[in-house]
This record gives C-alpha cells, structure tokens and sequence, in this order.
C-alpha cells in the first residue's frame, strides 16, 4: 500500500509540474491574435459579377448603330472586373475575428468606329463600392501552417453607371467631305443599397507579422433599374436605365495581411 501511494503521489506530482510547464508556455508564447489581435489586409483580384442584361443591352445598342449604317466593334463583357480590398481585423481570440472591410471594382469597355462615313465612339462603365462589417469563424481543425476561417458579412453597396456615345458624320458640301455632329450624349446613373456576403479565406504565415491571405467572397446586391440623368448636347433630362444591374457574384482576391 505504501509504494501503491507513492507511486501515486509520484504521477500527481508530475502532472502538476507538467500543468505548470502548459502554463508558463502559454504565457511566454501567447497566440499571435493574443500578441497581435489587429491587422490590416490589403488585396487584389477579380470581380465576377452579374451583369449579362447589361452586356446585352450594350450588345443591342452596338447592332442599332450598325443597322442605322455604323459597324460599330462590340463592346467587351463587363461581368469581371479588376477588385481591391482593403481591410481592419481586430481577432478577439482563437477562434472569433471581427472586420471592416472595404471592397472597390471598377471597369469601362469601348466600342468605336472609324471610316469614310464618320467617327464614332461609344463608352460603357461600372464602378461599385462596398463598406462592410464581417464576422469571422476559425475552426479548429486547421493545418499547422495555415488557418482558413469563413466569414459573413452585411453593408452597403454603392455603384455608378456611365454611358458615353460622341460621333461625327461626313456630308458632302459641294464635293468637299465636311464633319458635322451625329451624337453627343453624356448619362449617368447611381444608387446605394444594402447588400450581405458570405465567403471562405486562408492565412499562410510569412514572417511573425505578415501573412499571405486568399479569400473567396460571394455578395448578394441586387440593384435592378437605375435612375439617373442624360445630357443630349446641350440638353439634360432625368432617365431610368432599360437593363437591370445585379452586382451579385464572387469577389476573388488575394494580397498581403500585416499585424499591427
């Protein structure tokens, strides 16, 4: 009974010694978000959105030109677009991160015709901005050299619409070919609406402060029409847009996060 004891008090005695090692460790080598817990993120990619009607409105508006006697090119997709985010995270602890995260898409395609009948150029352009706050989750099953957390977000969208067409037309005065105006329209359309997204990302460490970050964010903005104005010359009048504009779809990106 007595060597039973002191084999026992011995393996109590150790396992106490060896909590006390835990212990110590954790608070000589705390967690990077206990060490760190805030961060900005900055990253670059590409915007996947929405946007067939307005491809196929751009595409009618290029065969109207062509049926009135200018072949225009056609017009490129604007369903991708370059992507840049910025982002602050604040990570309360192992497994919970908050964040304010701004996303920024912007592209213009062009159409344009050059010949002996007249010039002409037409422009088409989207821009979005989005401001969001996100909640992240970090599961525990991780690799030991990566995270990956996924995160859902709600906030605001705010986007912008641009169409341009400047032409010019020859007419013969005499024999003389001589440029005369065709089209000069200027329109711009605007709105904000409230928008929510859901997305998975990875953290691959670098350095004690930097880390290699890759997200796949899919966000939910259904805009529909947009209304906004169009200056015809001189004249400008309130109009309302025959597409409908639906900036859901995936915001692929990837960049850098530093730890402050």
């Amino acid at each position: 009974m007595k060597r039973h004891s002191r084999s026992e008090g011995a393996r109590g005695y150790y396992r106490r010694l060896l909590l006390v090692a835990l212990a110590a460790a954790s608070i000589a080598n705390p967690l990077p978000a206990q060490r760190h817990p805030w961060s900005v993120t900055g990253t670059a990619g590409v915007a996947a959105l929405q946007l067939d009607a307005v491809d196929k409105d751009n595409a009618a508006d290029a065969e109207g030109w062509a049926r009135a006697g200018f072949p225009v090119s056609a017009f490129p997709s604007l369903r991708t677009a370059p992507l840049y985010t910025l982002r602050v995270g604040y990570r309360q602890d192992r497994d919970l991160a908050f964040s304010l995260r701004a996303h920024y898409s912007s592209k213009t395609v062009t159409a344009s015709l050059r010949s002996s009948d007249g010039d002409l150029d037409l422009t088409r352009g989207v821009r979005s901005v989005d401001l969001a706050l996100g909640i992240s989750y970090y599961p525990p099953l991780r690799l030991s050299f990566l995270e990956w957390y996924c995160e859902a977000a709600v906030g605001v969208t705010a986007t912008t619409a641009r169409a341009t067409a400047v032409g010019t037309q020859y007419v013969k005065v005499g024999n003389t070919p001589t440029p005369a105006p065709l089209v000069d329209t200027d329109a711009k359309f605007s709105a904000s609406k409230a928008s929510v997204g859901a997305g998975l990302g990875i953290d691959l460490p670098l350095a004690s402060r930097l880390a290699l970050r890759a997200e796949a964010f899919y966000r939910i903005a259904q805009f529909g029409r947009l209304d906004g104005t169009v200056r015809r010359f001189n004249e400008q009048a309130d109009a309302t847009t025959t597409a409908e504009f639906n900036y859901s779809g995936f915001l692929l990106s990837a960049g850098l996060r530093y730890d402050l």
